[in-house]
């Protein structure tokens, strides 16, 4: 063998040598970050405006999840185009654990109706803590005082009737235009950055109706600026035993019952997103924080990160025709 062979031969093993090093460098250097986290401060992102439950769910969340995280938790909002700027920004973030977003039904939603950087799947689940049922609010003081009486409204006045939801590819906006046609009413859904601001803007006389679920909207019902007069759900509503829901009158598959939860980036380590489902679980199940959440009215609801994701596969089936 020349001599020009053997260096060539021996510079490839070289390469080799130094290439498998770097991999394994890259992977030490990985699972080592993994086994130490976490070792700052976790964000919880919240796609939506302040002042709704979405918020409040992560604030209960951060403050009861700390202790079990070890490591402090804030909450930050970021609104816009009904969600899709929160979503991205984390779907954007580095995969280390420290960002993580409030999901809702809208991160599969939004992709599937609208122009995303992003999908469901450019997200690892941690877990769901809420489920909630959607209701329809009208204000009070309207020319109608129950579900019949807006129906018959909005039969009257074709074109004028508008009902605010929470953006524009948000379940309670489908639930809302399904029961519209299923209806046959002339009349609009106003999608709005977060449930709150619609709730506000029915409470305020601006739109004829509002979706919503419970806890967004009881504030405003304890106030005397809005009633609830129907559940989107198959069951009757325990805190509305009273009103009718859409099976009531007829319309079994309308239904809308959202959930919130914790997602992180896609390519998210596996030892960190148990990690952070396990100190998601711990917290779910402290009295204080079950307690805080029916004073809410919020139903809650643990799903782990396996559970979860097979919601949000299965949701993302039914709301894209498949």
């Amino acid at each position: 063998m020349g001599l020009l062979n053997k260096k060539g031969i021996l510079m490839m093993l070289i390469v080799g040598i130094l290439t498998l090093s770097a991999c394994s460098q890259n992977s030490s250097s990985s699972k080592g970050e993994a086994s130490n986290y976490p070792e700052k401060e976790i964000k919880i992102v919240v796609p939506f405006a302040a002042g709704g439950a979405a918020t409040t769910t992560a604030r209960l969340i951060a403050q009861n999840m700390e202790e079990h995280a070890g490591v402090d938790i804030v909450v930050e909002n970021r609104e816009g185009g009904g969600g899709t700027a929160g979503q991205q920004a984390v779907a954007s973030a580095e995969p280390d654990g420290y960002t993580l977003l409030l999901a809702t039904n809208s991160v599969i939603t939004n992709p599937i109706f609208s122009k995303t950087g992003y999908t469901h799947e450019d997200f690892v689940p941690i877990g769901q803590v809420v489920s909630d049922a959607s209701y329809l609010y009208i204000p009070e003081g309207a020319p109608y005082d129950d579900y019949e009486s807006f129906v018959s409204y909005a039969k009257e006045n074709p074109g004028e009737v508008t009902i605010g939801t929470s953006g524009a590819q948000a379940s309670d906006t489908f639930a809302a235009k399904d029961l519209i046609e299923a209806e046959g009413l002339d009349a609009q859904t106003v999608p709005y950055d977060g449930a709150a601001r619609a709730v506000s803007s029915a409470a305020g006389g601006h739109d004829d109706a509002a979706m919503s679920s419970f806890s967004e909207a009881e504030g405003q019902v304890q106030e005397g600026n809005l009633k609830p007069v129907l559940v989107f759900s198959e069951e009757s509503s325990d805190e509305y035993p009273d009103i009718p829901t859409t099976a009531d009158i007829g319309y079994e598959g309308i239904t809308d019952e959202s959930w919130r939860g914790l997602v992180a980036p896609k390519d998210t380590d596996e030892e960190i997103s148990n990690y952070l489902t396990d100190a998601l679980e711990k917290a779910f199940n402290e009295e204080d924080f079950q307690e805080a959440m029916e004073n809410q009215g919020m139903v809650t609801r643990f799903r782990n990160g396996e559970e979860l994701k097979e919601l949000m596969n299965n949701q993302y089936e039914q709301y894209n025709g498949e």
